[in-house]
Formats: C-alpha cells, sequence, structure tokens
C-alpha cells in the first residue's frame, strides 16, 4: 500500500489526472504491485501465490459489493426526499429512459426547461451524497 500511495502522490504532484475513482486506480495499482511482487518470488509455491490472489480478488470483490449497496441505499434515500414532481422526472428518464424531448411534450415544456431541471436535481442529488459520504444523514435541501 505504501508504493501504491506513493505512486499516487507523484501522479498528483506531476498534475497527472485520475480517469475514474481514484479508490479503484489506487486498490488497482495496490493489487498489480502485489502480482509483481509475487511474480519476482519465484520461490513462493504456486499454491500459495494462488490462494494470496484469490485473497485479494475476494477482498476487492466484497469491498465494492459494500460500497456499492452503500450509494445505492444512500441515493434510495435522497430520491425519497425529494418533492414528487422532481423524483418522477428522475424515474422517468434514469429509470425508464425515456428522451427528454417527449418528457418535455407531455410536461408542456420545452426540452431546455427539462435538462435545466434535470441538471439541478443532479447537483441536489450529488450534494446529498456528499453530506452521506462525510458522515452526515442524507439531505436534499
Amino acid at each position: 500500500m505504501h508504493q501504491a500511495f506513493l505512486l499516487a502522490f507523484e501522479r498528483l504532484a506531476n498534475g497527472t489526472a485520475f480517469e475514474g475513482d481514484p479508490g479503484k486506480w489506487l486498490r488497482g495499482t495496490a493489487r498489480n504491485l502485489v502480482y509483481a511482487w509475487w511474480r519476482g518470488k519465484r520461490q513462493m509455491p504456486e499454491h500459495v501465490a494462488e490462494r494470496l490472489k484469490s485473497l485479494v480478488n475476494e477482498d476487492e470483490d466484497a469491498f465494492s459489493r459494500a460500497a456499492r449497496a452503500e450509494i445505492r441505499d444512500a441515493l434510495r434515500q435522497c430520491l425519497d426526499k425529494l418533492p414528487d414532481g422532481e423524483r418522477d422526472l428522475v424515474r422517468r428518464r434514469y429509470e425508464q429512459g425515456e428522451r427528454v424531448v417527449r418528457i418535455a411534450d407531455e410536461l408542456g415544456l420545452n426540452a431546455a426547461t427539462v435538462r435545466t431541471r434535470l441538471h439541478r436535481i443532479r447537483h441536489v442529488l450529488k450534494q446529498c451524497l456528499d453530506t452521506f459520504r462525510n458522515g452526515g444523514a442524507p439531505d436534499v435541501t
């Protein structure tokens, strides 16, 4: 982990941006460093190396599943706190995959207005999730 963090700090110091989730990058880098270490240890019995490799993958999968479940629960709580109209707009666009133009036509609005509303709703949901990640209760106020 020490080496992985050093690589991450070097990237930050060089101004190299992380693509996607930095935590995922860090876990993947740590996993790759462990694999490289295993390859360098030819004297390690193969069954031990394979068992360690499977444990690393199990931990990552369990962590990823737990993190995704936690985020889904927080998002559900944040969505439940939205006003009905906003929640319906999110449901129609992102759960049902309706096109913005169709939603706008049915609501008697222009597409730009619907896009703006969706943008504002996403911003509110992001703030709510950020509050949750920082230890607070999900809130959309």
